[in-house]
């Protein structure tokens, strides 16, 4: 059985990387807000983009988060954020420019995966968000989630997902070759490795509208 989080003094950092281009600076900023409401958790994060901008910089700034560039494609730029880890860093995660995570999220999810050291990945419901952050509607995972990823992609949202760091590093992180099914990749393999546990509330909102990758996809 699933032990159930309570309060305890945390050890560890969360890293959480955001890819962007840095043409949505409002939503990136609704998105960096976010990672500002999560508790007592101690969040790092990092953005990454091909081009440092004043602006980039500016709202990295604001919400105190490194900036780091990369030319590589986004299973690449997101793979050079999670290798800026270190000994401090236990969990990690990526996040859209355009989404956003629940209040509590990290610190709900890395309680899970503290109380349960075997699991690889804490996981819990999406939202779905229209552009102006409206909601449109909400997934919650089915009981089976995790066996059924082969058939049903899209059972588990990677918004929604902390990973246990030291997993992420064993199955060698992003497929780098991957643009737009990596996170199914990544999910399929560090299934191998361990158990999943589920978070029974809303980790994280994805953002539905015409511009996303995964929508125009």
């Amino acid at each position: 059985a699933v032990k159930e989080p309570q309060s305890r003094p945390q050890t560890f950092r969360i890293l959480v990387g955001i890819p962007t281009l840095g043409e949505r600076l409002e939503t990136l900023g609704r998105t960096l807000s976010s990672l500002q409401d999560q508790g007592d958790v101690l969040v790092d994060v990092i953005l990454v983009c091909k081009t440092q901008t004043a602006e980039l910089s500016a709202i990295a700034d604001r919400f105190n988060a490194r900036l780091i560039s990369h030319p590589g494609k986004i299973s690449a730029a997101i793979n050079a954020v999670f290798g800026q880890a270190d000994g401090v860093h236990r969990y990690a995660a990526w996040l859209g420019d355009d989404d956003m995570l629940r209040p509590q999220a990290l610190t709900h999810a890395s309680k899970l995966l503290e109380l349960n050291p075997a699991a690889v990945i804490a996981y819990g419901a999406c939202d779905y968000i229209d552009i102006n952050g409206n909601l449109l509607f909400s997934r919650c995972p089915p009981p089976m989630a995790p066996t059924l990823l082969q058939i049903v992609p899209g059972l588990i949202k990677q918004e929604a997902c902390l990973i246990r760091l030291s997993a992420l590093r064993e199955v060698g992180g992003l497929n780098e070759e991957l643009k737009y099914t990596m996170d199914l990749d990544l999910l399929l393999r560090l299934r191998r490795l361990g158990p999943f546990v589920k978070a029974n509330r809303v980790l994280a909102a994805f953002c539905w509208h015409p511009g996303s990758i995964t929508i125009a996809n």
